[in-house]
């Protein structure tokens, strides 16, 4: 049975893992169900400052969605509605989220994997990481949702040429068409050492910025220009502004509260 972990340590960076590993990570209902769950909790965390999100283990990040169990939860028009509902629902809670989230991408990333990826903010990639959508080897819909965000990053030639071909990218090829942003040696480490950084920010500022990068990307249920302009407001008028300034006076590290 799949799970969705999550472990939060002290400098507010929550790791969450997809863990399947008999199924190389595959997606099964409840796991869309908890990963929806998780994603909005820590949403909502004054605790958190970044998520990085990665698989169990190094040999897949997510396989896509687990084909063992669809003639339990797949298998008729309604029950199909049902499943991608759930999909869809968490892939917009991880792409709504307010706070930076990452995807630490090792081996295999297909199908519902790469969907996950890439409602990330940031995406690196080991060097052996695998990227595939092979719906049309399996006779599945692909969601207009899906296509949308697969359209809005690789670009129109890109994302037809992935949905079309079901071609396999690795690493190298896979930054290079905008899949991941940077391939890197130790992924989990350097997802890390990103998260580390950006848990040192001033988490407004953040939260600001991915309010307005969440409404220029059109997400679903992107917040309105009205609601960013209050957002950047509440920045000027932070404690952490003042911190900002202080810290810059003084040649020091700030020290960011999120308020």
């Amino acid at each position: 049975m799949g799970t969705i972990q999550s472990n939060i340590d002290a400098q507010g960076i929550a790791t969450v893992t997809l863990s399947n590993p008999t199924r190389m990570n595959a997606m099964q209902l409840q796991m869309w169900r908890g990963l929806n769950e998780t994603m909005q909790t820590l949403s909502h965390d004054v605790q958190v400052r970044v998520v990085v999100l990665r698989g169990d283990g190094a040999a897949a990040f997510v396989s896509g969605a687990d084909i063992s169990e669809f003639e339990s939860v797949r298998a008729t028009p309604e029950a199909v509605a049902i499943y991608d509902e759930m999909v869809e629902t968490a892939e917009v809670a991880i792409g709504a989220c307010l706070k930076p989230v990452i995807a630490a991408i090792s081996g295999v990333c297909y199908g519902g994997g790469l969907g996950i990826a890439l409602s990330c903010d940031l995406r690196y990639s080991s060097h052996d990481a695998r990227f595939c959508v092979p719906a049309g080897k399996l006779g599945l819909g692909y969601g207009l949702e899906d296509v949308r965000r697969l359209h809005r990053i690789l670009g129109s030639a890109n994302a037809t040429e992935l949905l079309l071909t079901a071609n396999v990218y690795q690493g190298p090829q896979a930054v290079s068409l905008g899949l991941a942003h940077a391939c890197v040696d130790d992924v989990f480490a350097h997802a890390q050492t990103v998260a580390e950084r950006i848990a040192n920010f001033a988490p407004l500022t953040l939260r600001s910025v991915k309010m307005a990068l969440q409404h220029l990307g059109q997400v679903v249920g992107a917040p309105s220009p009205t609601e960013i302009s209050a957002a950047v407001t509440d920045c000027f008028n932070s404690e952490d502004y003042v911190e900002g300034r202080q810290a810059f006076t003084q040649k020091r590290t700030p020290h960011f509260k999120g308020r």
